[in-house]
């Protein structure tokens, strides 16, 4: 790549700061700082940027700052330079990676030092090809109490209820009726379909309002934009189902969305048989998203 007219100054760059209002820029693959109107903001442009020019992206703002880039194409030198412009940023600032790594995945918050090591640890990625499936866990139902906040209090509000998901009993498992899923099995019992889609689920977190809001009454596993991991994460539903006995698991899901570049998504979940209030057997299903989930992204993480 060439000279760019127009370029931002380094200095001006390097004065920026966490707390500032929102500033973004690219490095080149020369480390050096480009105006971040050199890259069209659309899809095709921001995948050129990262995959064939070699490019990263800084972004700050009030919450912190926020680096982009493409592991298998991203340049040496823009990769030192990015790791420069961390050591500008005061030890408490909030760093978060955004990576490509057979999907988009996402580390934070991060201090600049712990970012720094894992820009360091990367490198060694750049030639590795990622298992790109849906891997999931099982966990012992003995330690759901240890499983964070959220599964926790799903567990406890089931366990004390007798399993009853209903908003006329909403100090037990309805407690966290917003961030569940809910089936019930067709009119024919042929297969499962969504019942109940709580506004702060990881579902909808991941597919968005639009799909919410069309997937009630669809089947569970033919209802999201991917297949595959309808197929992967979906079979544990029935299973729980018939036998009565919740089921704890962590995921990390290679999801497709239509439009967009998968994303990895890890998370853990508890499914817990149930009952409406009518009496009839329904299935739910608690999603935490986060990192700490037990299986490896890459190894050292």
């Amino acid at each position: 790549m060439g000279p760019i007219s127009g370029c931002n100054n380094k200095a001006d760059v390097l004065s920026a700061d966490a707390g500032s209002a929102r500033a973004t820029w690219w490095l080149d693959d020369r480390g050096r700082y480009l105006p971040h109107d050199f890259v069209p903001n659309d899809l095709d442009s921001r995948r050129r940027a990262f995959r064939f020019l070699n490019l990263v992206e800084i972004e700050t703002d009030s919450t912190g700052v926020t680096l982009r880039w493409d592991i298998s194409c991203v340049s040496k030198a823009s990769i030192i330079a990015a790791a420069g412009f961390l050591c500008t940023q005061s030890r408490d600032a909030h760093i978060a990676l955004e990576y490509y790594w057979g999907a988009w995945h996402v580390e934070r918050p991060l201090s600049p030092a712990a970012a720094m090591q894992r820009l360091a640890h990367f490198a060694g990625y750049r030639d590795v090809e990622p298992c790109r499936r849906t891997m999931t866990v099982r966990r012992p139902l003995a330690d759901v109490r240890n499983e964070g906040e959220l599964i926790r209090t799903a567990y406890e509000g089931w366990d004390s209820r007798g399993s009853e998901f209903s908003h006329a009993h909403d100090n037990g498992l309805w407690r966290v009726a917003k961030f569940a899923l809910g089936f019930r099995h067709d009119r024919r019992e042929s297969y499962l379909v969504f019942d109940h889609i709580g506004e702060a689920a990881s579902a909808t977190h991941v597919f968005g309002r639009k799909w919410a809001a069309t997937a009630f009454g669809r089947e569970c596993d033919r209802s999201q934009p991917d297949f595959e991991f309808d197929e992967r994460v979906c079979d544990v539903y029935e299973q729980v189902l018939n036998s009565g006995e919740p089921w704890l698991d962590h995921i990390r899901a290679l999801i497709h969305i239509e439009g967009k570049d998968p994303i990895w998504v890890p998370y853990r979940r508890l499914v817990v048989p149930a009952k409406d209030r009518m009496g009839a057997p329904i299935v739910v299903s608690i999603c935490d998203i986060r990192q700490d989930v037990d299986i490896p992204f890459m190894p050292a993480q």
